[in-house]
């Protein structure tokens, strides 16, 4: 409904699979704290958007319940996205606000890191972990508006450590962690196999 406040919910579920190469390309030590601070970037994130409804689910099942005597909409968040921002929020709160029945937001891996929704139906919860296929063929079945926002990379894998490493948009803190991974970034004409 118009007007009742956002619940937003950092979703575990949502978060793509630990990737071993991120603690070998950084160390062990560094891949625990940008896991960390990844996980401070949403909750951030979330508290900002929804103040006094912000929650973290491991499962989708966790986030309905966390969520059930909501009454407004929600959007749950993956754990891993660096790039939150506030133009994630305003994406979130203007396509609510025009009546969108279903926002998604895919990573370059093809699967949703956001998902937000008009009220905290639990049946379309558990989707936000379904692949975009299915999700856009539920919202047809629902009749339901669908809104696309635009991709991000998360950061889980060495690759995207690198990319993040080399973006000057990048949060300070995150970049701060990745210690002397800088110096592994491919130079213009190098070869992969001289990167290590």
């Amino acid at each position: 409904m118009a007007g009742d406040p956002l619940a937003a919910v950092v979703l575990d579920a949502l978060g793509a699979p630990r990737d071993a190469g991120l603690d070998h390309a950084v160390g062990a030590g560094a891949a625990q704290r940008l896991r960390a601070e990844l996980r401070a970037v949403a909750r951030r994130w979330v508290a900002d958007l929804a103040p006094g409804r912000a929650f973290e689910a491991t499962t989708t099942g966790a986030a309905a319940m966390a969520l059930h005597d909501h009454a407004g909409p929600v959007v749950l968040i993956a754990p891993d996205v660096p790039m939150l921002s506030a133009a994630h929020a305003a994406l979130v709160t203007s396509d609510l606000a025009d009546g969108v029945g279903l926002l998604v937001a895919a990573s370059h891996d093809a699967s949703p890191y956001l998902f937000a929704l008009p009220d905290a139906d639990p049946d379309l919860i558990d989707l936000a972990v379904a692949t975009l296929p299915e999700l856009l063929a539920a919202a047809a079945e629902r009749q339901l508006a669908v809104a696309v926002g635009r991709p991000e990379r998360r950061l889980v894998s060495a690759d995207d450590a690198r990319a993040l490493a080399v973006d000057p948009l990048a949060p300070a803190a995150l970049v701060a962690q990745l210690g002397n991974l800088r110096s592994l970034v491919p130079r213009s004409g190098a070869s992969t196999a001289e990167i290590g």
